[in-house]
């Protein structure tokens, strides 16, 4: 059962309604404001970190926003991945903020913390303890946290995975992580920066298997939904950036990007089913990512007579040294549902 939000037409107030019915364009739907953020707080100098977090949360909260979905890596890839740095010290951000927070997972939290740079943890060790801390609870990130449904049981295996309803449009998070997504296909990838062994790369890809599974289900369940309740508009937050580094420009999507998807990719089967969703569901599609550190909007999915996908569009949010972020704005009674403005921070 998705969460379904009540939001009032006038304030900013989220009324929990787990089970309310869907609200209509006759009711007066709130337009929304929701804020994207990712790939934050990478700075090596504290003095810095500390100063870019307080410019983004104040920037966040001067907008009075209704919610922010933020697309994974809470932290930079060479630094450890100590249960303050991907727990503590980010809870207490998020909790800086006036309005929830829907987080997804990145790769910096844990598939990559296997590197001896990281501290040479075990990434599926740290993956239960994100899960435990984060997701133990119906809810979202933030002192004000709205409630969400969740995949797995609370703190368990795929409870990152959630989802809720509001202003009759449909808020997606799913575990889809940079460095090919957990799955390790060649030597140069299981040893790269680490002293993994052999085994331990084995386990690493039957943790993408299992993984991998339970995304194409609660995607596909997502959209189901979607069509069966008639929303608006689907907004979908990944961390990984499942384009790079192809240029989908004059023939790059058809010759190089999807032929790129093969088993040895870790984003194949997301990226098809995504595709097969898509094109059945007559609501918008907005996928958002991080990973890549540079704002981009774009329509990275074609037709099979070449034309664009015109329901689908692809948002990608700052990050690095980069602390800006995106205001969304959700309008379910208009054409493209989504749009989006830069919030340039200096």
């Amino acid at each position: 059962m998705w969460k379904k939000l009540l939001l009032a037409a006038s304030g900013s107030c989220l009324l929990l309604a787990a089970n309310a019915p869907v609200a209509t364009a006759q009711e007066g739907l709130k337009t929304l404001k929701v804020g994207l953020w990712g790939d934050q707080f990478y700075s090596k100098d504290a003095a810095i970190k500390a100063a870019r977090t307080s410019q983004t949360i104040d920037s966040m909260n001067a907008h009075h926003l209704d919610f922010t979905m933020y697309a994974g890596d809470t932290k930079n890839g060479s630094s450890e991945c100590s249960d303050k740095a991907i727990g503590e010290d980010i809870i207490s951000v998020y909790n800086r903020l006036d309005m929830p927070t829907l987080y997804t997972l990145g790769d910096n939290e844990w598939t990559d913390c296997h590197r001896t740079s990281n501290g040479a943890y075990d990434p599926l060790e740290r993956l239960a303890y994100l899960r435990n801390t984060f997701f133990s609870k119906s809810t979202t990130q933030g002192k004000n946290p709205i409630a969400v449904e969740r995949q797995g049981e609370p703190g368990k295996a795929y409870s990152e995975n959630s989802r809720f309803i509001a202003s009759n449009v449909g808020f997606v998070a799913l575990a889809v992580t940079g460095s090919n997504n957990n799955l390790v296909v060649t030597e140069k990838q299981c040893a790269k920066k680490s002293e993994r062994s052999a085994e331990d790369c084995a386990a690493a890809s039957e943790e993408y298997k299992a993984r991998n599974a339970k995304n194409i289900e609660w995607l596909r369940q997502s959209f189901s939904a979607a069509k069966k309740e008639k929303l608006a508009g689907l907004a979908i937050i990944i961390q990984a950036d499942i384009f790079f580094p192809f240029e989908l420009s004059d023939g790059g999507y058809d010759d190089d990007f999807m032929k790129n998807l093969d088993d040895k990719n870790g984003y194949t089967d997301f990226f098809k089913t995504l595709i097969s969703e898509t094109r059945n569901y007559d609501g918008q599609v907005v996928l958002i990512n991080g990973d890549s550190h540079f704002f981009k909007m774009d329509k990275p999915m074609y037709n099979p007579d070449g034309q664009l996908t015109a329901n689908f569009t692809r948002v990608q949010v700052f990050g690095s040294e980069d602390n800006s972020w995106i205001e969304m704005t959700v309008n379910p009674n208009s054409e493209n549902v989504f749009t989006f403005a830069p919030v340039m921070l200096n």
